[in-house]
């Protein structure tokens, strides 16, 4: 059951998460590669758990089903956007991360004023997501002081190049629904009208 509470655990962690994207982006263009990557992976567990509490505790809310995913969006650009200004990422990987959910975010709102209901995230788009911030973090570790760094860029670019792929799968999955959504209405109008006999 989907509420409207505001305070409830999982949104607490969301917003913790949230939260904590200036503070990972200041300590890693600063130098502190390390203890920004500690705190990335921090924040990046509570997404695995707010999800868990949120169905194991009854507290799914509507502020959770927005809050979860625009976490998750900040995130990934905030890394991808770091790691840019480090030279560990190529910025035309990073473009195509980022674009993608410029134009999502961009066309929402046109396809709300049609009509078009929340679309469910499917399985190709919850794991474009978790490949991104796996492959990311990787690159991140690569640029600290742990002794696997040399072995985390060759994790981290297969699995945020799959991730890109699927990003842009899941994305036109959810284009071909939307479009549908919006098509169903319009054959209807256009059906001609029954007689009876």
């Amino acid at each position: 059951m989907v509420t409207n509470r505001v305070l409830t655990v999982p949104n607490v962690l969301s917003m913790i998460r949230l939260a904590t994207v200036p503070v990972f982006l200041y300590l890693f263009v600063t130098g502190r590669e390390t203890a920004a990557v500690i705190l990335y992976g921090a924040g990046a567990w509570t997404d695995f758990f707010d999800g868990y509490l949120a169905r194991r505790l009854g507290q799914v809310t509507e502020l959770g089903r927005l809050l979860d995913p625009l976490a998750d969006r900040a995130f990934i650009i905030a890394l991808a956007l770091a790691l840019v200004a480090v030279d560990a990422l190529p910025w035309w990987l990073a473009g195509l991360i980022v674009l993608r959910d410029i134009v999502l975010l961009g066309v929402w709102p046109l396809f709300e004023r049609r009509g078009v209901g929340r679309i469910q995230v499917n399985f190709i788009g919850k794991t474009a997501t978790a490949s991104l911030l796996f492959g990311l973090t990787w690159l991140a570790v690569s640029e600290t002081g742990f002794a696997w760094a040399s072995f985390a860029r060759v994790v981290g670019m297969v699995f945020v190049v799959a991730g890109a792929i699927l990003y842009y799968l899941s994305a036109g999955m959810y284009a071909r629904d939307a479009y549908s959504r919006i098509k169903a209405p319009i054959a209807r109008e256009q059906a001609p009208e029954e007689t009876g006999a």
